[in-house]
């Protein structure tokens, strides 16, 4: 009796140990199954895809992953390719993205970064285009946290600087955007906050490139039955899948839309969510876009 007592206390000891190691486990770790599951998911599901030019590939589908309905719709920009991506602000006004891609005869586009809502403000973050700043960042907010910079060499992701204030003004590049937070980093989890924005699910917009030079620009829809949108982690997971090492988040919410040059509705591709209802009419005006010409 004594060495069963014995057995038994070495098997609670082991079980224990092996849940320590569980409740331990990074999110890195702990996402890889999930990684694998949906990247599964998302090769075996029938995209709608359209060849929009001849570099550039627009794919939508609904999902049934994360416990949840997902409408994801994604820009591919081919490695190489000869469309590149632009940023247009449309300086103290806010307009729709839809409106705006127009202006500037875009292929596609997607809405950017934070802006307020208030008449006459525009963008609360830093924006340089063409070597002009057209707005310094006002935003206190931690979600801006990182900046986009576009050349011809493509576009890179810079971390804030938490040391300098204006760490912004001094990024050496003609085309900045800032925003946040940064979701990727080399292929790992960037390092994100634990507050509400994090962690509840929302529609999302967002920018993430892969290690053969492919841009993507992703909106995940969200505040509807058809879709339930996604926090930063599982947006994290889906980039993953997808094959990405780097990626950013942009504006999201009320905000976050597509554009497809041609397309029905005004070219609005994916269900902007400010009228409450799963169509395309519920764009939101705002303060910039990131577009393909």
């Amino acid at each position: 009796m004594f060495d069963n007592l014995l057995i038994m206390k070495k098997g609670i000891k082991r079980m224990l140990s092996l849940w320590l190691v569980c409740l331990m486990m990074p999110l890195q770790i702990f996402a890889q199954s999930s990684v694998c599951e949906l990247a599964n998911i998302i090769q075996q599901t029938a995209w709608k895809t359209k060849q929009i030019t001849e570099d550039v590939v627009f794919k939508q589908a609904q999902l049934e992953i994360f416990d949840s309905k997902q409408t994801i719709s994604i820009l591919a920009l081919q490695p190489a390719s000869t469309a590149k991506l632009a940023i247009y602000d449309a300086g103290d006004e806010l307009h729709l993205t839809s409106e705006l891609c127009k202006q500037v005869d875009a292929v596609a586009g997607v809405n950017a970064s934070y802006f307020a809502l208030e008449a006459g403000k525009g963008s609360v973050d830093f924006v340089r285009v063409n070597g002009t700043v057209l707005h310094e960042r006002i935003s206190k907010t931690l979600q801006s946290n990182a900046a986009m910079t576009i050349d011809e060499s493509g576009i890179h992701f810079r971390k804030r600087d938490t040391t300098d204030a204006k760490w912004e003004n001094k990024i050496d590049c003609e085309n900045v955007i800032v925003s946040g937070p940064l979701i990727m980093e080399n292929g790992e989890v960037a390092q994100l906050d634990k507050d509400a924005y994090v962690k509840n699910r929302h529609p999302r917009t967002f920018v993430a490139t892969k290690a053969d030079g492919t841009i993507l620009l992703i909106v995940v829809d969200g505040r509807n039955a058809n879709a339930a949108g996604m926090n930063l982690y599982e947006l994290y997971v889906l980039a993953k899948s997808l094959g990405c090492e780097h990626a950013m988040n942009f504006d999201g919410g009320g905000s976050s839309t597509m554009y497809v040059r041609g397309e029905p509705d005004n070219g609005v591709v994916n269900y902007p969510c400010d009228n409450k209802r799963f169509d395309h009419a519920g764009e939101r005006r705002v303060g910039n876009v990131i577009y393909i010409k």
